[in-house]
């Protein structure tokens, strides 16, 4: 009964402490040519593309307000996003919004430098959608794409991401769980 609830305990703070939400706030119209980090999963241009993104408060410059600040892409460029240890994750929910011509944005799921997955939805100027890229499953490297038209923004906020474990971390916590098992047996067969 006690190594049931050892091993419980340990599987929900390992699982519980890797879910986070991304966001963008109190940063005011701030022009990047270089990634930015944030709990530790690295946001930049894909290489190829213009070095230009913003993080940016929403209030301003007439952008779609959702009530908090934002990572917003104005320029004929895609965004990436991986996590700075290259572990693997899944995506979660995450709020987009548009400014400009209508259209679609397509969102892919990179794994080990293969494409293992990819969504679109349509945009326009009428606000906020919540998506979800859990369809992507098992990720290194997610890509927006928004390129489209001559006048437009892709805004992205409060990005889900759950990291997932390395094999070796798996392999750490399965020997820790033998050795606590072996000790517990072992304080057993003395008391018998």
């Amino acid at each position: 009964m006690k190594l049931k609830l050892i091993v419980a305990m340990i599987a929900l703070s390992a699982g519980a402490a890797q879910a986070i939400t991304l966001t963008f706030e109190g940063v005011e119209n701030t022009i990047y040519t270089a990634p930015i980090v944030r709990s530790d999963y690295v946001i930049g241009n894909v290489v190829g593309d213009e070095q230009h993104f913003h993080e940016i408060n929403s209030t301003q410059y007439g952008l779609t307000s959702n009530g908090t600040g934002i990572l917003l892409d104005d320029r004929f460029t895609r965004l990436f996003m991986t996590r700075q240890d290259s572990a693997s994750f899944t995506l979660g929910n995450f709020d987009a919004a548009w400014y400009g011509s209508a259209g679609t944005v397509t969102v892919e799921g990179w794994l080990g430098g293969s494409q293992v997955g990819s969504f679109s939805f349509g945009v326009d100027n009428s606000g906020w959608k919540t998506l979800s890229g859990l369809s992507l499953g098992l990720v290194d490297r997610i890509v927006f794409d928004g390129r489209i038209g001559d006048y437009y923004g892709m805004q992205l906020d409060n990005i889900n991401v759950n990291a997932v474990p390395e094999p070796e971390s798996y392999a750490l916590m399965l020997a820790g769980l033998v050795g606590v098992a072996a000790a517990m047996r072992r304080r057993i067969s003395i008391k018998a």
